[in-house]
């Protein structure tokens, strides 16, 4: 019975490794995101691990861009596994530092890779461009601002808006992905 699931997965999977080719727009710049300390990605880890239990092993794409202006870089997640990921895409996550831990800023569903920085901004946080096709609906990049709060949750809707703007790519349309595997239980 376990072994039935295998395929499904695979699926999962594939379906959001592949996406229809859309034409992308130039890119402004790629130039160099400022790095994290050290720790910070351990710490991101263990925040994946401990925020989402059952959706290890994942595997998810990660870069840091100070977006609200406060010397600190918030971390950029864009996260693949079968409990995210569907014909749309997948999550892509906003955390930022909150004090020894990180607090999601937001959840986005549906997204695809490449993600970008903006030099707009809104609310005092900067905008975001994200990829998006698949699961019936356009393709293309949406614009999303903060709404003081938040950024949109589904790119694919308003407040979610077309954008030709390229921005700083922060996350690259095929990144370089990590590996997490789910942290074995006490007793095992």
């Amino acid at each position: 019975m376990r072994f039935a699931f295998l395929p499904i997965v695979a699926l999962s999977i594939a379906a959001c490794a592949e996406a229809p080719e859309a034409e992308a727009p130039e890119t402004e710049s790629t130039e160099e995101v400022s790095p994290a300390p050290a720790d910070a990605e351990e710490d991101i880890r263990h925040f994946l691990l401990q925020e989402y239990p059952d959706a290890a092993p994942m595997q998810y794409a990660l870069a840091w861009s100070d977006l609200n202006g406060d010397g600190a870089d918030e971390a950029i997640v864009h996260i693949i596994t079968p409990y995210f990921c569907g014909t749309g895409g997948c999550n892509t996550l906003v955390l930022t530092p909150a004090g020894p831990m990180w607090s999601k800023v937001a959840e986005i569903s549906v997204s695809r890779t490449p993600v970008s920085v903006l030099d707009s901004e809104t609310n005092g946080w900067k905008d975001l461009a994200i990829s998006v096709s698949g699961g019936g609906g356009p393709s293309g990049m949406m614009r999303l601002a903060f709404n003081g709060e938040s950024y949109p949750s589904n790119p694919t809707v308003a407040p979610a808006e077309p954008t030709e703007e390229a921005g700083t790519v922060l996350l690259a349309e095929e990144p370089e992905m990590k590996t997490l595997e789910a942290e074995a239980k006490s007793g095992e």
